[in-house]
């Protein structure tokens, strides 16, 4: 991304918006233009996927009280109106009369990192570095094979959003993101907006062979079988939680659609438990400057000493319930959709969940397990909060030291998020930044069998 290419995504999301202004009453355009250099590593081999100069057009259009929405791949100004204008015919009554006010922001680098962003273009480097994390978790393992997949990418971006009234709202970002998975089971991963040292990606895999612990057991030899038990959560599957589930309790939108009925003023966890959503949080790959309609983002502490004080809502149902937009509207796809064709949705940002006052290694006593990963998340009763997956990832825990590893395939927790919550029995002082988030480990009651 050179210099003179630094405002493309700002001067195609303008050449549309005034390309359309005479035949719609209002225009909302999100333009954004990215490279990402990528390697997955599968046992030996090394696949590489490169992305050079591609382009995402978002639209939606407001005429005589319907709305139309189109997306292209193009940066050619024309092909965008062009859509746009064959996409009113199909428009829909719709009760969002206008789209946001866009403030006047200038170019936000608040997630770009210039080595990050070089990185792109070095991509036999970002080769090494995949090969290089394998490698290193193959030696740290001293019997047996290893089976290992993994993959190193960088990306950097551009986007804009505008509106028919305002000004472009602009930023650039960089991503570095490393995973790396061991034996199909236990996984780590890296990721921020950027570069780390070399050593942080290329030694993720040897440090989670060398933590893990040489002996695996299954529920009924370490527990004698299925027991309801304070199992230890960890921040990734916490943060996988919270926005399958707890965002389907919080948003204003499912509320408008019958799906919820939390109302500010619920108790709906522990006194321990404090949200906040953060767009503006530093070296977040989750952070915006403005959602997908131009709002501005704004921290918002949604759930205070465990008592709902903020419910998260885009333009549409901050208009029905008579409320300041949050500005949590984001295209957010669910199965096939592709993002710039799905419909706006309410979102969480960045998640920051304030730390206890229990050290990490003591949150539990006696038995019982650090659940990493649930497998099938996505399955889970989304209206009621409910799961019932098997275990992808956890370590047996004896005083909160790791003694073994869960047998793959030989556990599953069962639980109701929205009763955990309540019933949370510790919050650790030590939290991890997931990229996306920064949250703590949580102990909470869960049947393991």
């Amino acid at each position: 991304m050179t210099a003179h290419e630094s405002h493309a995504a700002r001067d195609l999301a303008l050449a549309i918006r005034d390309g359309v202004a005479a035949f719609v009453d209002d225009v909302e355009v999100i333009v954004s233009r990215g490279d990402r250099t990528s390697y997955t590593v599968e046992n030996d081999a090394v696949i590489p996927a490169l992305e050079c100069d591609a382009w995402s057009v978002a639209m939606r259009a407001l005429r005589d009280g319907r709305i139309a929405t189109a997306a292209t791949t193009s940066h050619a100004p024309a092909d965008s109106i062009d859509a746009l204008r064959r996409a009113l015919g199909a428009a829909q009554p719709d009760p969002l009369g206008t789209f946001s006010v866009t403030p006047s922001v200038p170019d936000d680098r608040r997630a770009w990192d210039a080595a990050a962003a070089q990185l792109v273009d070095a991509p036999g480097v970002v080769r090494r570095l995949a090969v290089a994390l394998r490698d290193n978790a193959r030696a740290a393992r001293t019997t047996g094979e290893l089976v290992v997949e993994a993959e190193v990418s960088v990306s950097r971006s551009e986007r804009a959003v505008v509106t028919a009234r305002g000004e472009a709202v602009c930023a650039r970002s960089t991503a570095v993101q490393a995973f790396v998975m061991l034996d199909g089971n236990d996984w780590d991963a890296w990721s921020s907006t950027a570069r780390p040292d070399d050593v942080s990606i290329a030694d993720l895999g040897r440090a989670l062979v060398t933590a893990l612990p040489a002996r695996e057991v299954t529920c009924a030899e370490f527990l004698g079988g299925a027991k309801e038990l304070a199992v230890v959560i960890h921040p990734r599957l916490l943060e996988s939680l919270l926005r399958s589930l707890l965002l389907e309790r919080l948003a204003a939108d499912r509320v408008l659609a019958g799906l919820s009925h939390a109302k500010p003023g619920d108790v709906v966890a522990h006194p321990s438990f404090t949200l906040v959503d953060d767009p503006g949080a530093s070296a977040s790959l989750a952070g915006a400057v403005c959602d997908d309609e131009g709002v501005a983002g704004v921290r918002h502490t949604l759930i205070e000493g465990g008592v709902l004080r903020v419910m998260p809502n885009d333009r549409r149902a901050a208009q029905a319930l008579g409320v300041a937009p949050t500005g949590n509207g984001y295209r957010m796809p669910i199965l096939a959709e592709d993002r710039a064709e799905a419909p706006v949705r309410v979102g969480f940002s960045h998640l920051d969940v304030a730390a206890g006052d229990t050290a990490r290694d003591a949150l539990t006593r006696g038995r019982t397990v650090l659940l990493t990963d649930l497998l099938g998340l996505h399955s889970s009763n989304k209206a009621t909060g409910a799961f019932n997956n098997p275990i992808q990832g956890g370590l047996a825990l004896e005083d909160g030291v790791p003694v073994a590893r869960v047998k793959p395939g030989a556990w599953s927790a069962t639980g109701n998020l929205h009763g955990l919550l309540r019933a949370l029995t510790g919050v650790s002082r030590e939290r991890l930044h997931t990229g996306s988030a920064l949250l703590p480990w949580v102990a909470a009651p869960v049947t393991v069998a």
